[in-house]
């Protein structure tokens, strides 16, 4: 008889786990409690599907040590972009490169994506249970389970968490799951006068006044704080920072587009008839120049000659050192995917529980989280992959 595989999840790792199995010989059934699988699947890109990336993995991912680190790296290394793009374009889905090396179906729509996994799983005998509520996994009767029910992140979707206590159940550590790729709440009550302004930026992630982290790309300001993908990038580091109770501060660079010989011209006086708001606004978007005039109460009329040419250098400087505190992370209910989960040390190389030998824990149920640019359906990618294929195949 063929081995019965009962694939708890059907997300991304759930739905490459399921296709794997099945190729495998097993005889597989996928659980999902949502009304249809791929729900969270047909967001990721903003709809256009980045399904990995080409431009190498080291320092992309997180966990909580080295020997995880190690662990992931090991497992990316068995089923990289390239496997990826092979299974991809085996169930029909074609793909092309763009400048930051993302990968994407050549439709750019993740629609095409999910209609593939549902053929190729219908293809090959997958059974799919919708609106299925697993409590209790003494209950589903089955030699092998792989779960892969997500995080907590992007709720709506399906991944509420619930994969956290059927793991602790067996007998897993949970490392505190927490937001990531996520915007940044900050203090300051100005924000609102800014909101809505992008601009193309350099971000330093200060933790207890130690510089940790530095991005640079388009910044977007908020009647909160700070978005986009610069603060996504290192936005895990800030709230699991915030959790022990660190402080963290955002400095943003303002002026990564003017050179120092761009403003040679200042000291010389060739400035000085112009209003201080004109010269900042034209260095950047007119709501920041605006709020540094409003902070230092300069009259919107004086001139660079009238306020002192010094007074505007430093006004300058203010813009490449804006310093703001974060004060939290937004909720689960905003993160593309959450950090935390089950330690990495607690599954096998083929992410076998080493708590429960019947189970598998994939995606984004184990410690790893990577930045934006597809990294994150990598990993589910490769342990659905993986743990799909030593499922069917182990001879335990």
């Amino acid at each position: 008889m063929a081995r019965r595989i009962t694939v708890v999840g059907g997300g991304a790792s759930g739905l490459m786990a399921a296709v794997m199995a099945a190729r495998g010989g097993a005889e597989v059934t996928v659980l999902e409690h949502k009304d249809r699988v791929g729900k969270k699947l047909l967001m990721t890109g903003n709809g256009r599907c980045n399904l990995t990336n080409v431009s190498g993995f080291e320092g992309k991912y997180f966990s909580s040590d080295e020997a995880s680190m190690q662990k992931i790296y090991g497992a990316l290394g068995r089923f990289d972009a390239d496997d990826a793009m092979d299974f991809f374009r085996s169930i029909g889905v074609f793909t092309k490169e763009k400048r930051d090396g993302g990968i994407y179906p050549v439709s750019e729509q993740a629609s095409c994506v999910l209609d593939a996994f549902r053929s190729e799983c219908a293809r090959l005998g997958v059974r799919t249970v919708v609106n299925a509520d697993v409590r209790d996994m003494r209950a589903v009767k089955c030699d092998r389970l792989i779960l892969a029910t997500g995080g907590k992140a992007a709720p709506s979707t399906g991944s509420d968490g619930s994969g956290y206590v059927l793991a602790k159940r067996l007998g897993h550590n949970i490392i505190t799951p927490l937001p990531a790729l996520v915007q940044l709440r900050c203090e300051g009550d100005f924000f609102k006068s800014v909101a809505g302004v992008r601009a193309q930026a350099g971000i330093t992630l200060y933790i207890d006044g130690k510089k940790t982290a530095y991005e640079e790309g388009e910044l977007q300001l908020t009647d909160y704080g700070i978005s986009g993908i610069p603060v996504f990038q290192f936005s895990r580091l800030a709230a699991r920072a915030l959790h022990e109770r660190k402080k963290c501060e955002a400095e943003v660079n303002f002026m990564t587009q003017v050179s120092e010989k761009d403003l040679g011209g200042l000291p010389a006086g060739r400035y000085d008839g112009k209003k201080v708001e004109e010269l900042l606004g034209g260095m950047v978007h007119k709501k920041i120049a605006s709020l540094i005039c409003r902070r230092h109460k300069l009259d919107a009329r004086m001139t660079v000659f009238d306020a002192g040419r010094e007074k505007v250098k430093a006004y300058i400087d203010e813009l490449k050192h804006f310093k703001v505190r974060i004060t939290s992370a937004n909720s689960f209910g905003n993160a593309q995917v959450c950090s935390g989960g089950v330690p990495l040390g607690e599954v096998s190389d083929c992410f076998r529980s080493l708590k429960a030998p019947n189970v598998y824990i994939v995606g984004e149920l184990l410690d790893c989280d990577g930045i934006c640019g597809g990294y994150n359906l990598q990993w589910a990618w490769t342990t659905g992959a993986i743990a799909g294929r030593d499922a069917a195949n182990d001879n335990d």
